[in-house]
């Protein structure tokens, strides 16, 4: 979908194997920025490459024409592309220094970052031809794009503004409510999350937890709106430690906040107990 006359934006639907054999259904979000060349920010996992592709020569482009790939971050739902892409375009990754190891060495992320199996969802691994950085100013393609590091969701997430497009990619730092938590400091987010929203000359936001495109005065809401879906989260955990005593693990917390959000028991996976865990050492906020 067009979203800016530069700007595209691609949710991409793809499925998760349990070891019982369910298939859950996902989404994953990658943008397309169509100047001179092509830049993909963020690549989605493996089976999407295609869809990719097909939609780059439905608009009239090559997917040959890739010639930088930003990364918002690490994690397999938006590096599982890269392998492929590389193989049909050989384009320039670049992505943040902090998750260099995270990108370039697929098993050592899953060793440290376990996610069912999504491992076999990613194709690749890729070398990174540089890093981006907060306050750097870079334009691929000749589309002029701002770089700014928002961690939270992870170290080294980094969200992408193209000032003269008036659009906002800002990846997973933005939480979107009634979906799980998914996030390693509760304090790093809600600051990133300020930060963004008080960045000036945003018209669009495009944030990967979400379909949504938020335009003009709805911007604001929609990143208050992950930021009041932490503070409720926070009151929970702050509640089951009022009910339960200190002791509380990140696992019962967990089940505490979902019974009460309605939120699928399925999901209590390990990431998502990070998060709690976090909410757990990091206090009250």
């Amino acid at each position: 979908m067009q979203i800016t006359p530069h700007v595209h934006s691609l949710w991409l639907e793809f499925e998760i194997k349990t070891p019982a054999g369910e298939r859950i259904p996902r989404f994953v979000t990658s943008y397309i920025l169509a100047g001179d060349t092509l830049t993909l920010i963020d690549t989605g996992v493996a089976s999407t490459a295609s869809d990719i592709f097909a939609y780059i020569e439905s608009i009239g482009r090559k997917p040959e024409e890739i010639a930088h790939v930003l990364l918002t971050h690490s994690h397999f739902d938006h590096i599982g592309g890269n392998g492929l892409i590389a193989e049909r375009a050989g384009p320039e990754f670049l992505g943040p220094e902090a998750e260099k190891r995270m990108i370039e060495d697929l098993d050592y992320q899953h060793s440290v970052r376990p996610v069912g199996r999504m491992r076999d969802a990613v194709s690749g691994p890729v070398k990174l031809a540089g890093f981006l950085a907060e306050g750097d100013e870079i334009s691929p393609g000749g589309v002029a794009t701002q770089v700014i590091h928002t961690p939270g969701h992870s170290a080294g997430s980094l969200s992408f503004f193209m000032p003269e497009e008036g659009a906002l990619i800002c990846g997973d730092v933005l939480p979107e409510p009634g979906t799980l938590p998914i996030y390693e400091s509760v304090a790093d987010t809600l600051a990133s999350l300020e930060r963004l929203k008080a960045l000036q000359g945003v018209n669009v936001l495009l944030s990967a937890m979400s379909r949504a495109v938020s335009r003009d005065e709805a911007v604001s809401s929609h990143i208050e709106s992950g930021a009041g879906y932490m503070r409720e989260i926070d009151g929970l955990v702050r509640q089951a430690l009022s009910e339960q005593g200190d002791d509380v693990s990140p696992g019962e917390a967990a089940a505490f906040v979902f019974e009460r959000l309605n939120l699928p028991p399925a999901g209590l996976i390990p990431i998502v107990l990070r998060s709690m865990k976090a909410h757990l050492d990091e206090g009250a906020i």
